[in-house]
This record gives structure tokens, C-alpha cells and sequence, in this order.
């Protein structure tokens, strides 16, 4: 009587080993491709959320609800750089809005963003008059300059506010 062994059917350890380098290798691009992708999302949410507040505050200053004159801020827009903050303030019946006036909304960043002004230095606030135009004196070093950079990390978007 003759005995028949069944094949049995499997992978060896070799084709085992080459399925999981193919798997690393894949799932290391994907990583990285996830890292930017984050980076992307969230400098995209940051420039929106930029704009929002320029909308936001130019509504605050047309509103102008304690009626200041066009020389004086009616609304302003302010970077927390530290807390990496964007906030949106009005001015009271006593005096002009600013970034220790009240805060109408205020919009959290991710702490990897960074907001500066063309010539490289640090983005801390803009002011409108009541007819929602940027004043170009104003204290606090408020810039005037319209054109702003957006960054996190490698990434970078120009956004112009006229």
C-alpha cells in the first residue's frame, strides 16, 4: 500500500520577507506624503482663517457702533504670536479699538504657523476706520502694508489683503 503525502500550499519565508519590505516601503511614502498633506491643512486654515477675520473685522469697523471718526480704529485685527492667536477687537464708547480692546471673535492657529509682513518681520496687527479701510497711522506697530506671508515649516502662501 502505497502512502500519498498531501502538498501542502504556503509562502516561504523568503516571499513572506519581500510582501512586508514591499508593505514598509509603501507605507513609508504614504508617511511622508501624510506629513505634508497635515502641514498643507493646516496653513490652508490659517489663510482662511486670516481672511475671515479681515472680513469679520471690516464688518465690525462699517458697523462702527460707537461712532469713531475715519481717523480712529473702529475695529482692529490682532496676532498673538506667542499664543499664535488671530483676534478680531471694536472700539469702545471711550477710546479706539486695539489689541487690549474687546474681543469680538478670535480664531486659534496651529503653534507651526507664522505671519509676516514682506519685508520679514513679525505680522501684530492691522486697524480700520469706520469705512473699513486700513488706517495707515496707528500705534502699536500696526503695519499698513497689505501683503502678508503665511508659513508653517516648508510651506508658504502670499496673501494679499487690498
Amino acid at each position: 500500500m502505497v502512502i500519498q503525502r498531501s502538498r501542502q500550499s504556503g509562502v516561504s519565508l523568503i516571499e513572506l520577507m519581500i510582501a512586508i519590505t514591499i508593505l514598509a516601503i509603501l507605507v513609508m511614502g504614504a508617511a511622508s506624503l501624510t506629513g505634508l498633506w497635515s502641514k498643507q491643512a493646516e496653513l490652508d486654515k490659517a489663510t482662511m482663517s486670516l481672511k475671515s477675520a479681515m472680513g469679520l473685522a471690516r464688518a465690525t469697523a462699517i458697523r462702527n457702533e460707537y461712532a469713531q471718526t475715519a481717523d480712529l480704529a473702529a475695529s482692529q485685527i490682532c496676532f498673538d504670536l506667542s499664543a499664535k492667536k488671530l483676534s478680531v477687537h471694536k472700539a469702545t464708547s471711550t477710546e479706539s479699538a486695539s489689541c487690549t480692546s474687546p474681543i469680538v471673535f478670535a480664531y486659534a492657529l496651529n503653534q507651526a504657523i507664522e505671519i509676516k509682513n514682506v519685508s520679514s518681520t513679525d505680522f501684530k496687527c492691522f486697524a480700520f476706520n469706520n469705512l473699513g479701510q486700513v488706517i495707515t497711522e496707528v500705534t502699536e506697530n500696526c503695519k499698513t502694508n497689505l501683503s502678508l506671508v503665511v508659513s508653517s515649516g516648508s510651506l508658504s502662501e502670499a496673501y494679499d489683503l487690498s
